[in-house]
C-alpha cells in the first residue's frame, strides 16, 4: 500500500503543487512588473534632471558669453583710449625732436657764422701786413702764406640725424610707446575677468579726480664751457632735459664761444649735484651764483 502510495500521489498534493507554482509564476512576473516600473521612473526623473541642468548650463553659457562680450568691449575702450595717448605721446616726443634739431641747425649757423668772421678778420689783418710791403720777393712770400678759408661740413649734422634716427626706433620699440599693458585679464573664467574689468570702470568712474596742485617751476642759467660738435651740445641739452625734476631745457650760444642753457626745474632739485652726474662730459661746477650755474665739460666728440 506504501508503496502505491508513492507511485500515484493524491490529489491534495496535485493541487498544492499546482497552486505553488501559480503563486510563483505571479510572483514573478509581479516582480519583473515592479522592476520595470521602477526603472520606468528613474528613467524619468533623470529625464527631468536632465532638462534641468541642460537649462543651467544653457543659462551660465549666455552668461559667460554676456561677459565676454563685456569684456571684449572694455577692452576695446581701454585700446581705444591708450592709442590716443600713445599718439599724443609720440606728438609730444616729435615736438621736441624737431625743438632739437632746430636748436642743433641754429647753433651750427652760429658756429659758421663765427668762422666766417673770424677768417675774415684772419684775411683782413694778413692784407693789411702784405699790402705794407714793398719788396716783390717778400710779397710773393707773404703772399703764399694766405690763410686757407675754412671747411664746412655736414659730418656732425648728419651725425645728430642719425642719433635722432636711432632714438626714434628705440622710442617705437620700448615699453614707453608701444609696451602692453600687465595682461592681469588671463586666467580665470570669463564672467571673473567681466567683473574685473567691471570693477575696475567702475572705481574709476566713481573716485574723484584730484585737484592738479600748482606747479613750482624754477629758471636756472648753465653757462658751459668746453663743448664744441653741434652733436654734443644736442645731447648735452637733452640729458638735462632727462634730469629727474627738469621741465624743460632752451639753448642758445654766449659771446665766448660759451652755450648758455637755460633750464626751468622744480624748487626742490640740486641741480649743480644733478649736472656733475651727466654721463661722458665730466661736467664739474666752476662757480654758482644766484640763478647762474658756471659748468666746465669736457666733449666727448672732440676725442675724434
Amino acid at each position: 500500500m506504501n508503496e502505491t502510495a508513492a507511485r500515484h500521489p493524491n490529489r491534495f498534493l496535485a493541487d498544492l503543487t499546482q497552486a505553488m507554482r501559480s503563486t510563483a509564476e505571479t510572483a514573478r512576473q509581479a516582480t519583473i512588473d515592479q522592476c520595470q516600473a521602477d526603472a520606468k521612473g528613474y528613467v524619468e526623473k533623470l529625464h527631468a534632471r536632465t532638462d534641468d541642468e541642460a537649462a543651467s548650463l544653457r543659462k551660465g553659457a549666455e552668461a559667460d558669453v554676456s561677459a565676454i562680450r563685456d569684456w571684449s568691449k572694455a577692452e576695446v575702450e581701454r585700446i581705444r583710449v591708450e592709442t590716443e595717448q600713445r599718439i599724443a605721446r609720440r606728438r609730444e616726443l616729435l615736438e621736441q625732436e624737431l625743438q632739437e634739431y632746430n636748436s642743433a641747425i641754429e647753433l651750427e649757423i652760429q658756429r659758421v657764422e663765427k668762422r666766417v668772421q673770424s677768417f675774415e678778420g684772419e684775411v683782413a689783418q694778413f692784407f693789411e701786413q702784405l699790402l705794407q710791403e714793398a719788396d716783390p720777393t717778400v710779397f710773393a712770400s707773404m703772399a703764399a702764406q694766405m690763410p686757407d678759408p675754412p671747411t664746412f661740413s655736414d659730418a656732425e649734422r648728419g651725425s645728430f640725424a642719425t642719433e635722432i634716427k636711432a632714438r626714434r626706433e628705440k622710442i617705437m620699440h620700448s615699453d614707453d610707446l608701444l609696451g602692453a599693458e600687465p595682461e592681469a585679464m588671463i586666467g580665470g573664467s570669463a564672467a571673473q575677468q567681466s567683473g574685473a574689468a567691471a570693477d575696475a570702470a567702475a572705481a574709476r568712474a566713481v573716485r574723484p579726480a584730484p585737484a592738479p596742485k600748482p606747479e613750482v617751476v624754477q629758471s636756472t642759467q648753465v653757462v658751459v664751457v668746453g663743448l664744441v660738435s653741434v652733436a654734443s651740445i644736442a645731447t648735452f641739452k637733452r640729458q638735462l632735459g632727462r634730469l629727474p625734476g627738469v621741465k624743460n631745457v632752451g639753448v642758445s650760444s654766449g659771446p665766448d664761444g660759451e652755450f648758455i642753457f637755460t633750464v626751468g626745474h622744480g624748487p626742490e632739485i640740486s641741480l649743480g649735484a644733478l649736472i656733475q652726474t651727466l654721463p661722458a662730459f665730466q661736467a664739474r661746477v666752476v662757480s654758482e651764483r644766484d640763478g647762474v650755474l658756471n659748468v666746465s665739460a669736457h666733449d666727448p666728440e672732440a676725442e675724434g
